[in-house]
């Protein structure tokens, strides 16, 4: 392969890593915690690693400082660093559902401490060693192995790298077996992060070989160091950021979702009910391209819709409720879309009585209490039945028993 095939391989994986250090500096402005800057920390020095390991940069390193291949010395401590913090990382993840349980605390510092004491060996083996000759970004491992202060420059570099992915491919693994069966995300992530740190261990396997036999001068495997290596690390690292951006994205993606589709509710009960007790709405535009603060504003959305069906309580009445279910099998209407448009029914003609001074239903359905559901509903069923209550508010059976034909 060419060097220029390698730049496009390595940069790309860069980029992609820094696109996912931006997303989380962005979340850490609305919700910093240590988990958080500790992966942000970590992939930045996954991204450096690949940055310098691009034929171009690294040859750019060399002719700049003067320092032949220091190039390598940059990429193998960037991955050996990155690699303490992986397995710390990995380390602190906790479900959802595990997260406000009482558990050990774990042991996040040795490996990081472990990993940045051997980089300071790495610098020290390199410095003693004096790598000479031109700029070998491709062949540099080969080239060298012949040296006894390289050789074993580069099997601690190996063997770090290695045990860092077994390391935390275990420690994904235990995770997996903790993880509820409602955090599909989750589990997805936790999935591609094991399945990219295993193929990232057959670069440690594949470059040993190759070092073994040019040192040794039994056998000549450069192919292994050269090409099947690098592109096997390149393949793991985009699998591992996958992994890390996947739930990430997908509850983004998801959030950003129900915000939009609550609009129509909210408009419903909370604007046009009680628009002076409200905060300002989010602009369109933020509303569409939020990133950090879509949480925020779906949070926020859904407390003022809750807020207002509690409002709304004494202009509830049963009657439309009792005529979306005499029109439920007409309209096919069954199950949580029953409920759902009961309540979509119920709330428009509330708002309306409210709104136009009517009289107050004398005997409101359900207990008085924050909003229809019960208050130790769960979060996610909650939110999922206001998103289905917005869906329907256009439904014909619901404008019909409401009073809003049309």
């Amino acid at each position: 392969m060419s060097e220029d095939a390698y730049d496009l391989v390595y940069l790309t994986v860069s980029a992609a890593a820094s696109v996912m250090v931006v997303v989380r500096l962005v979340r850490l402005r609305v919700a910093a915690s240590a988990p958080l800057a500790l992966t942000t920390v970590a992939v930045f020095w996954g991204a450096t690693a690949f940055a310098f390991g691009a034929p171009t940069v690294y040859r750019a390193v060399g002719e700049t400082t003067g320092v032949p291949n220091l190039g390598t010395l940059l990429v193998y401590t960037s991955v050996v660093i990155y690699g303490g913090l992986a397995q710390a990382m990995a380390l602190m993840w906790t479900p959802t559902e595990h997260a406000g349980a009482d558990r050990e605390r774990p042991r996040i510092r040795g490996p990081i401490v472990r990993h940045t004491l051997l980089a300071a060996l790495l610098v020290l083996l390199f410095l003693l060693g004096r790598p000479e000759g031109p700029e070998t970004p491709l062949t540099f491992d080969v080239d060298q192995a012949g040296d006894p202060v390289l050789l074993v420059f580069l099997l601690l570099y190996q063997t770090g790298w290695f045990t860092a992915c077994l390391s935390v491919a275990a420690v994904c693994r235990g995770h997996l077996r903790r993880v509820g069966p409602h955090e599909g995300r989750v589990r997805r992530g936790l999935l591609c992060v094991t399945t990219g740190t295993l193929i990232c261990s057959t670069y440690g396997i594949t470059k040993v070989i190759a070092i073994l036999g040019a040192a040794t001068g039994a056998y000549r495997v450069d192919v292994l160091s050269n090409v099947v290596g690098p592109m096997a690390s390149a393949l793991g690292a985009q699998v591992i950021v996958a992994g890390f951006c996947y739930p990430v994205l997908a509850k983004w993606l998801t959030d950003r979702r129900d915000y939009r589709q609550l609009a129509p509710l909210w408009r419903a009960i909370v604007r046009d009910h009680a628009p002076r007790q409200v905060l300002a709405p989010a602009g369109p535009l933020l509303g569409r391209v939020a990133l950090g603060s879509t949480g925020f504003l779906l949070t926020r959305r859904i407390i003022e819709i809750t807020d207002a069906q509690r409002s709304l309580h004494p202009y509830l009445s049963p009657a439309e409720a009792a005529a979306v279910a005499g029109g439920a099998e007409r309209h096919r209407l069954s199950g949580a879309d029953l409920r759902a448009a009961q309540d979509a029914a119920g709330l428009l003609a509330a708002a309306d009585r409210a709104r136009t001074g009517g009289a107050r239903a004398a005997r409101p359905p359900g207990p008085a209490g924050p909003g229809l559901l019960a208050t130790d509903a769960d979060a996610r069923v909650e939110r999922d039945h206001l998103v289905r209550i917005a869906r329907h508010l256009d439904h014909p059976a619901v404008r019909e028993a409401a009073g809003r034909p049309g």
